[in-house]
């Protein structure tokens, strides 16, 4: 929109318009486009919705749609009943409709711009013009009165003349309706919608006139002679001053004002503001006031112009005394926000376009906190957030200088006070760049960004928790705020501490927070209503902040600057009228609600004052509101220091809380006051980061699992690429021992699992087996783990979604998620997202919130905790099984484990096969020291493998099976192992059968085979 034009002017663009004849937007003209509360021309009405319909006009007609979200709108039809409708088509000039509580005509663009003056009162009122237009009435009265004269002679029934009386009487009666419904008429088209588009189509320059002489309704528009004069002329003495008393007397004054630039062609109007403003050009000077003295008349003695001064008040009581004509109505004749939808800034004030910030007069006269913010007309504007606010709410569009002067009042509070009195907790929704400037300040506590939401959850829990500590204190001492607790400070120092430094919250960008942290809504609610007694004052910046800042917010915010706005909606939505859409394009412009049109100062060097302060007050001289950030890396001597002391908050985060001297501590997860120790839970814990970071993920898996094997005396099996001094099982993911090792290790618990990339480890198995089998055996690992007493530590880089098979498997996750999208596929929502040091994770568990947690990342030393006396099941790698099969005295070795033959007694053997592994019995008999020679009962070639059925007592030898032979061993045991399925055969390697029971054999160097 244009600086020199005004709302009301987009209706003199179109054909028709809707005109707001009811409600609590009387007045109000809407052109096509949006209607509602956010609309193009913004309506107040709360039962409208933001976006209510759209209007739209074609070819003489008028069309109006509800939005889909929206409640219908009322349509009265031709007999004058009210239906409710979604669409309204083709309406014509005069229809009425209703939304919410207005009422809306529509009307056609008038043919002629005018208002009624004070020599043409109007078609209503007896004037000469109106006598000679009802002249040819008078002579038909006279005709039919002669005529009747002359029939009296002819006739001398008494029905002639009955009928022709009663003839006169109903002519009389249709001319006096037809001329009082031509008077209604025109008096209901002199209200407040045709008002508007007379001050729109005022013309922006003209000449002034010598003096004012116009005539104005003080209420709705009646008759003519209702009107009041008002003149400066000294012909007329005692008429250049209105007073008017009612309920809404403000509102009336102004509708005068309009009416008096309607009849004299434009007007500089002065109202409850430092800055002036036009309806039309500047003809004539309005002062509008409830004062006893007129605050204005001082700044226009300047100017020639004839001015006219009105005043209001509630009652007569309280009028003005210089009220020479008073007017007493309750009327509503217009909106309260009609008057901004029909003026326009005076783009020729007196402000400087720029004011530079002066040090030496930065800090304001009076009050807590008062800067000195900016230039009035009337001088310099001072702003103190304790005594003015206690809140703040700053809009404005881009290039509107907001951000800097955001800069310019907070660094300006820092240079007049000290770190004691007040600190910041600066919010930046736009990655740092606005308040990066002032994180070097003493009094900056935190700058939290959109790129570590987590870390601004953190802080608004920090601040909740300073504000109970607040109260705390308070009540322990007596005050009923702070305020009370800072004078008995001044009045006696030496036995009354010194109050808490008060605590400004700045937000830059507050839609966007307020859109990533819906639930942190509810915190900066309560903070925003504790604010005035605890020492807290927020202070909320956006571009557009409807749909942002709740309803409740905003009652807590006194202070409401706007800068320029792009629509009226904005505007309306922070100061309650449109004047921040029609202020000039120079940066730092703004209007100060209650105050007016200000010039907000710049600072040109903002590091300068940022260097100043940090040399007057230097860091770490006060305390911190909360614990500081927490250590991006750690090793396991720090984790077990921190162990040694209790925290402050350990009731909030009982998982994370040592419950008894021995408890194991993995890490240290953040508080608010203190960081407490992250405690094991005795589950499983599953590793999940990015695949770029698959290294850390696989680093943090042994670390976790050596530091719990070392500390609880289990064995540790890795699996992977990454090795464990001194662990009981080390595998390579390709290993097709893995498969034996995950069969077998839920037998041979309890025992520490650690495995570095689970999804290498899955794709291995996958190829290794079939699909099915990979995921049975994996599922069966994952669901008698915790049942068997094994602890897994499992990472899985690249991967962040759940699979059904872990679900419910891993009681605590180390999450690393760097952007929304992960932590969604991770189940975090991305409010918890921070940003992660080279050791710290995101530590969730199920139930619980999510929290940061610090990991060391270096393996601990087994030492001697490796379990072996209790348990020393193991599965050894393929170097160690080729070093066993080189240097074991015993001719075969049996199982996945590679043990030694260790039966009791001999059985007879059954061979299938070659006859000559005959020899094979030979020598196992001879290492078992069975003096006696091993019974064959049968050798059964292996392309016979139908014969192979179940023979109890025996134990069958199938040296370098066939596929047949091996389904065939399976279908008659019922344990079997997995990893026969996937093994490479040899002549040196086989099964062996006894009873139930399919294992492995594997020939060594001294074996007659190998």
């Amino acid at each position: 929109m244009k600086d020199s034009g005004c709302l009301a002017r987009a209706a003199l663009r179109t054909d028709l318009h809707l005109a707001c004849v009811q409600g609590p937007d009387v007045g109000v003209v809407v052109a096509p486009g949006t209607v509602g509360r956010a609309g193009d021309m913004p309506l107040s009405c709360a039962s409208v919705a933001r976006t209510h319909a759209v209007f739209t006009t074609r070819e003489g007609r008028a069309f109006l749609d509800a939005r889909p979200d929206s409640p219908p709108f009322r349509l009265r039809t031709r007999a004058r009943w009210w239906r409710s409708a979604r669409t309204a088509r083709e309406m014509i000039p005069g229809a009425r409709l209703r939304l919410g509580d207005d009422v809306f005509e529509v009307r056609a663009r008038p043919m002629r711009l005018a208002w009624p003056g004070v020599e043409r009162r109007g078609r209503g009122s007896l004037t000469v013009s109106s006598l000679l237009r009802g002249a040819p009435l008078v002579s038909v009265v006279v005709m039919l009165g002669f005529m009747g004269w002359r029939l009296r002679a002819a006739a001398s029934a008494p029905r002639l003349w009955i009928g022709i009386a009663s003839l006169v009487a109903a002519v009389a009666c249709v001319t006096a309706i037809i001329l009082c419904w031509r008077a209604r008429r025109r008096r209901r088209g002199w209200d407040g919608a045709t008002l508007s588009l007379v001050l729109a189509g005022l013309p922006d320059c003209g000449p002034s006139p010598r003096s004012v002489r116009a005539s104005v309704w003080p209420g709705r528009a009646t008759s003519p002679r209702q009107r009041v004069l008002l003149s400066t002329s000294s012909d007329e003495p005692g008429r250049s001053a209105l007073g008017i008393a009612g309920l809404h007397a403000t509102q009336c004054a102004l509708w005068c004002a309009g009416q008096i630039a309607a009849q004299v062609g434009g007007a500089r109007v002065w109202w409850n503001s430092a800055s002036p403003v036009l309806l039309g050009h500047a003809g004539v000077d309005i002062h509008v006031s409830a004062g006893e003295s007129c605050p204005h008349c001082a700044q226009g003695a300047a100017d020639d112009r004839p001015t006219v001064h009105i005043g209001y008040a509630s009652s007569i009581a309280r009028l003005p005394s210089w009220c020479a004509q008073v007017c007493v109505t309750d009327d509503l004749p217009v909106a309260p926000q009609w008057w901004w939808t029909v003026t326009r800034a005076d783009a020729r004030d007196a402000l400087p376009s720029r004011v530079g910030w002066d040090p030496d007069h930065a800090r304001g006269s009076s009050g807590v906190l008062s800067v000195r913010i900016g230039m009035s007309q009337s001088g310099p504007i001072e702003l103190d957030l304790v005594s003015d606010g206690p809140h703040a709410l700053v809009a404005g569009c881009t290039g509107s200088g907001k951000s800097e002067a955001l800069i310019g009042w907070l660094a300006s509070i820092a240079h007049c006070y000290s770190p004691d009195k007040v600190r910041f907790v600066l919010i930046d929704y736009k990655g740092g760049s606005t308040f990066a400037r002032l994180q070097a300040l003493p009094h900056t506590h935190a700058l939290l960004t959109d790129l570590d939401p987590g870390a601004t959850t953190r802080a608004l829990e920090g601040i909740a928790a300073e504000l109970q500590r607040r109260e705390e204190q308070l009540r322990a001492r007596g005050f009923p705020d702070l305020a009370t607790w800072e004078r008995a400070h001044e009045g006696d120092p030496s036995s009354v501490p010194e109050a808490p430094a008060r605590l400004i919250v700045a937000i830059d960008e507050f839609r966007f927070l307020a859109q990533a942290h819906p639930s942190s809504m509810e915190v900066l609610l309560r903070l925003a209503a504790q604010g005035r007694s605890l020492g807290l004052h927020l202070i909320a910046a956006t571009q557009r902040p409807s749909g942002a800042v709740s309803a409740q917010m905003r009652a807590n915010m006194d202070i409401r600057l706007s800068l320029r706005c792009v629509s009226a909606a904005d505007s309306t939505d922070i100061l309650g009228d449109a004047r921040a859409a029609s202020l000039p394009r120079v940066p730092g412009r703004a209007v100060l609600d209650g105050v007016g049109v200000i010039q907000l100062a710049y600072m040109d060097n903002v590091a300068e004052v940022v260097s100043r302060c940090a040399r007057s007050w230097p860091h770490g001289g006060t305390a911190p509101l909360w614990a500081p950030e927490l250590p991006e890396t750690l090793t396991w001597d720090e984790v077990d220091a921190a162990n040694g002391y209790a925290t402050a908050l350990t009731h909030q985060y009982p998982s994370t809380t040592p419950t008894h001297a021995g408890a194991l501590t993995l890490g240290l997860v953040e508080g608010i006051e203190e960081h407490s120790p992250f405690v094991w839970d005795g589950g499983s814990i599953q590793i999940q980061a990015s695949a770029h970071e698959a290294d850390l993920a696989s680093r943090w898996a042994l670390a976790l699992a050596t530091r719990i094997a070392s500390r609880c005396g289990y064995p540790l099996h890795v699996i992977g690429d990454g090795d464990a001094a001194g662990c009981a099982s080390f595998l390579a993911c390709d290993d097709l021992s893995t498969i034996d090792l995950l069969e077998g290790i839920c037998e041979h618990g309890p025992a520490v699992l650690a495995i570095t990339d689970a999804a290498a480890l899955r794709a291995s198995l996958t190829q290794a087996l079939s699909a099915p089998q990979a995921d049975s055996l994996w599922a069966a690992l994952l669901g008698g783990a915790r049942r068997a007493g094994v602890i897994i530590v499992a990472a899985y880089p690249g991967r962040f979604t759940a699979s059904s098979a872990t679900m419910g498997a891993f009681s605590t996750r180390l999450v690393r998620a760097r952007d929304a999208d992960e932590a969604l596929h991770a189940g975090i929502s991305p409010a918890d997202l921070r940003t992660l040091g080279p050791g710290q994770a995101l530590l969730a568990r199920p139930g619980e919130r999510t929290l940061l947690a610090c990991i060391p990342r270096t393996a601990c030393d087994l030492g001697a905790h490796l379990g072996h006396e209790r348990n020393s099941w193991r599965i050894p790698s393929p170097a160690t099984v080729s070093a066993l099969v080189r240097n074991t005295d015993a001719p075969a070795l049996i199982g996945p484990t590679y043990d030694a033959p260790t039966w009791d007694h001999p059985l007879p053997w059954i061979i299938i096969g070659r006859q000559e592994d005959a020899s094979i019995l030979t020598a196992l008999h001879a290492y078992l020291g069975w003096a006696e020679t091993p019974t064959i009962s049968d050798v059964i070639p292996q392309g016979s493998w139908t014969r192979i059925a179940r023979w109890d007592g025996h134990r069958v030898l199938a040296m370098n099976p066939t596929n047949n032979v091996i389904r065939a061993l399976i279908q008659q045991c019922h344990a079997s192992p997995l990893s026969v399925l996937a093994r490479r055969w040899s002549p040196s390697c086989g099964l062996i059968c006894e009873g139930d029971t399919l294992t492995t054999v594997q020939l060594t160097v001294g074996s007659v085979n190998t």
